[in-house]
């Protein structure tokens, strides 16, 4: 004898306590909300209007004023996690809303929102809710990198580390249900700042990465801003270098872009992630390495930047349409770079505008290209500012200011090198970044920070020279 009683269990799709994944990632006690609908003949009810659904174990599901299958009848159903009696809305066909959301800053009372596929089930069979989620997950790891020699170094020590640009607020809009019956929409009206506490003395070590952005669920969002101030999301680090013989030293780094970060997914594309988004996990490892400084831009004449003398600011000068103008790049903000434009439209450049920089292999070299992003939306401007990039002609050359026969040409950064070795800049090259080792060429210079010593010993001012006989009377 089978029970007629509609029955339902589940499963979690993807990636991301408060994040989900696997057949059983439940805890007893929680609930989520389903909708269900019977259609029989020409008649359609809605037997299920976000009825809370409590998880008891392995699986196991349960619910108050148990529903009954209709043999003949047809139907559907999808659901939410967790239940909330007030959080969700259902606008025409089954499309969910929610307004306002405010994530909580402690990861503890963060909730993995998710939406069930909509699925049509056959009566008698148990309902199977296969979730996905439209959060995103977020992790920070910190390690000592493997370049540094921890040879004269008994320890180094992450003092604070503090993250900031979150954003805390959001409104979802379901648009539609795929082919494949997955819910998809987007996230909107990203405000307010999540407050993370700052994270405090934690030992590093160079064999194993310490996880501490630990499983944050996030809201779907883009890592910088256009606003005046910026909101991009950052992270500030003050780290200290024990040494052997008991001293250390204390270094501080500021204002990291979490959107300058380049990172290879699980198929190998290496690209700079400039926002995060609905169903995808995000791991972030820090790796200190104080023995590597970089100082400036190669300016020891070799021609690989022009750098203006008096300022030290990299400039390099090139038909940036549509207003033609030099570019200021500061090695130390590797994502922003400055543009002197018209702004008065009376043909004179006369303010220097500043934009994202995004790093993108635009070529298929394997190498990232630098391009402006004027509108903000984490993509290179192309040429002519339409913002279409079909691209055409050769890669390494037609995406260029420098090439005006090809509009559709994506807007990369050039700097001006020097290739015959006379001293005098001569040709246009991309801007671009080594994913795998992180330099960026044209080469900036990096140093060595390591502590050496010489010794000079000042020459005496003077020199006097006397003579005393000695003689053989008294």
């Amino acid at each position: 004898m089978s029970y007629a009683h509609i029955e339902f269990t589940n499963y979690v799709s993807g990636l991301t306590r408060a994040s989900k994944s696997g057949v059983s990632p439940f805890l007893a006690g929680e609930s989520m909300g389903v909708w269900g609908y019977q259609t029989t003949g020409e008649y359609t009810d809605t037997i299920f209007n976000n009825q809370k659904v409590d998880y008891v174990a392995e699986n196991q599901w349960t619910y108050d004023n148990k529903k009954l299958w209709n043999i003949g009848s047809t139907y559907k159903f999808y659901g939410v996690f967790p239940y909330s009696p007030d959080m969700y809305s259902v606008a025409d066909e089954n499309k969910i809303t929610i307004t306002g959301y405010v994530n909580p800053s402690d990861p503890a009372q963060q909730k993995d929102i998710m939406i069930s596929e909509m699925r049509p089930i056959s009566p008698f069979n148990m309902v199977d809710m296969l979730f996905h989620h439209i959060m995103s997950n977020v992790n920070i790891l910190v390690k000592i990198s493997d370049k540094f020699d921890i040879t004269d170094i008994s320890g180094v020590t992450l003092l604070n580390m503090h993250v900031s640009g979150i954003k805390n607020t959001g409104t979802y809009t379901q648009t539609s249900w795929t082919s494949k019956n997955i819910a998809q929409g987007e996230w909107s009206d990203q405000c307010g700042e999540m407050e993370i506490v700052d994270f405090k003395n934690i030992q590093l070590d160079k064999n194993t990465s310490t996880k501490i952005l630990d499983d944050y669920v996030m809201i779907p969002q883009q890592l910088f801003s256009r606003n005046d101030p910026a909101q991009d999301v950052t992270i500030d680090a003050a780290f200290r270098v024990i040494y052997k013989d008991g001293t250390s030293s204390t270094f501080n780094k500021t204002g990291i872009r979490l959107a300058n970060i380049t990172h290879t997914s699980k198929t190998g594309v290496n690209k700079n992630i400039s926002s995060w988004e609905a169903n995808y996990r995000y791991n972030y490892t820090l790796a200190f390495n104080p023995a590597l400084s970089t100082r400036t831009w190669d300016a020891d004449g070799d021609g690989s930047l022009i750098i203006d003398p008096e300022t030290g600011d990299t400039i390099t000068n090139t038909d940036d349409t549509p207003t033609a103008g030099t570019m200021q790049y500061d090695p130390d903000k590797p994502s922003m770079i400055k543009i002197l434009e018209d702004t008065d439209g009376d043909g004179t450049p006369d303010t220097w505008v500043e934009y994202p920089i995004v790093w993108e292999d635009i070529d298929d070299d394997g190498l990232l290209e630098a391009g402006i992003d004027r509108d903000g939306d984490g993509k290179i401007d192309n040429v002519d500012g339409d913002n279409i990039t079909n691209q055409n002609g050769d890669p390494h050359t037609d995406p260029t200011d420098g090439n005006p026969n090809n509009p559709d040409g994506k807007d990369v950064i050039l700097v001006k090198v020097d290739t015959d070795g006379d001293g005098t800049p001569d040709t246009w090259v991309q801007l671009e970044l080594d994913p795998e080792t992180g330099e960026i060429h044209p080469v900036k210079e990096t140093v060595e920070s390591i502590i050496e010593f010489t010794a000079t010993v000042q020459d005496w001012d003077d020199m006097y020279n006397g003579q005393y006989e000695v003689k053989n009377t008294y």
